[in-house]
């Protein structure tokens, strides 16, 4: 069973420092992945398919953490 769907993937972002890639889905969701090669973040970037790409290289693969429902812009 897959962790989560990805669909409707708005944005990526990659830490080379942290090697932590963030995905933020359009349904305002975010997941951090830790331990990610940079290659794999290039590879994402380019790949015909996000979603897909994620479900069959990152998931399960990266320890995750899910942010539910970013509020971009929003104070804190």
């Amino acid at each position: 069973m897959p962790q989560h769907s990805a669909v409707g993937i708005q944005s990526v972002g990659y830490d080379p420092t942290t090697r932590a890639l963030l995905i933020v889905c359009g349904n305002a969701n975010a997941y951090r992945y830790v331990g990610v090669p940079k290659d794999v973040y290039e590879s994402l970037l380019s790949a015909a398919s996000r979603e897909q790409f994620v479900r069959e290289s990152v998931q399960g693969r990266y320890p995750r953490e899910k942010y539910p429902c970013l509020a971009v812009g929003e104070g804190v």
